[in-house]
């Protein structure tokens, strides 16, 4: 029960994220936007969590910071960019589309078949994204493309996460800091690349003045790379990572809600239609082998998960 608590408050806190994001950051260079968002929860991580960092081992710091670090970094990047071209609805929409990425990537890289109901789920999410695609012409619009790549990054943490956790063995406090660390550390190439070859930047810029722009900062600080990053890695340690991503899937019902209630985006027939097709996708994962009454190993919460890949 736990674990599915933890993973549905980090739900609602992403719900919301999309929303600051795009109100936050319409008037601030999106990349420094997210280098002080993610410079700021790691030195938090550091102060609060030293003993813990301390203890990481040389091979898991190359593992977290080079790979999870870069999943997350493409997903926050391309998602703040998105979020300015597209409603956040439907970047939460597109990001639900990880019912069905997940299962594929486990099998690609760790050669974890999926069941016949995760199939199912698969074909049905192609289906969803089918409806993402502009009438007549079949082609993304800007903003969905740019969520569809920040989507990528989003499944390829949660697996990354779920190795982590599992073969690795490695505590949830380590993985939530490689995690935002090695995001920093991209986003900070990225701010100087920003700096570099940008003709509009100036100096004035490097700090970030408006109300607006800190409060944003501040709420992806405090609830969304700190606390929403430690109840996922809370989640997962009791959770396997296709039960994950299926919780993760009810984040577009509470941010078409809050959308509509705080910006007036009232979301269209086919993305309502899309986000419906998902959650069927969601209820026929969650359902596989408890039918019959059996539970795998793998799906126990407790400390003892095992590897099923």
């Amino acid at each position: 029960m736990l674990g599915y608590i933890a993973v549905i408050c980090a739900v609602i806190i992403w719900g919301l994220s999309y929303i600051v994001m795009k109100t936050a950051a319409a008037d601030y260079p999106q990349v420094l936007f997210q280098f002080w968002r993610y410079a700021a929860v790691t030195a938090i991580c550091v102060v609060c969590f030293y003993p813990s960092v301390k203890r990481i081992p040389a091979l898991l710091w190359k593992k977290g910071l080079l790979r999870l670090g870069l999943a997350n970094f493409t997903l926050s990047l391309f998602s703040i960019y998105a979020v300015q071209h597209t409603t956040p609805t439907r970047v939460v929409v597109i990001n639900s589309l990880i019912i069905g990425v997940v299962p594929l990537l486990r099998r690609i890289h760790y050669n974890c078949r999926p069941n016949v109901r995760e199939k199912w789920a698969v074909g049905i999410s192609l289906a969803a994204f089918a409806l993402m695609l502009s009438p007549g012409d079949f082609t993304l619009r800007l903003g969905d493309g740019l969520a569809l790549a920040g989507m990528l990054g989003y499944a390829y943490s949660i697996v990354i996460m779920d190795r982590l956790l599992t073969a690795e063995r490695s505590t949830v406090i380590q993985v939530s800091f490689l995690g935002v660390a090695g995001s920093a550390v991209y986003f900070t190439m990225a701010a100087i690349g920003y700096a570099l070859f940008s003709p509009e930047w100036s100096s004035s810029e490097l700090l970030p003045s408006q109300p607006g722009t800190l409060a944003g900062i501040a709420y992806m600080v405090v609830f969304v790379s700190f606390a929403a990053n430690l109840l996922q890695s809370l989640g997962q340690r009791k959770l396997p990572p296709v039960t994950v991503s299926i919780l993760f899937c009810m984040e577009p019902a509470f941010t078409a809600l809050l959308d509509y209630t705080l910006l007036g985006n009232r979301p269209s027939a086919a993305v309502i239609l899309c986000g419906l097709l998902l959650v069927g996708a969601t209820s026929i994962v969650s359902v596989r082998k408890r039918e019959k009454g059996l539970i795998n190993i793998s799906e126990r919460g407790d400390g003892n998960r095992q590897q099923d890949m």
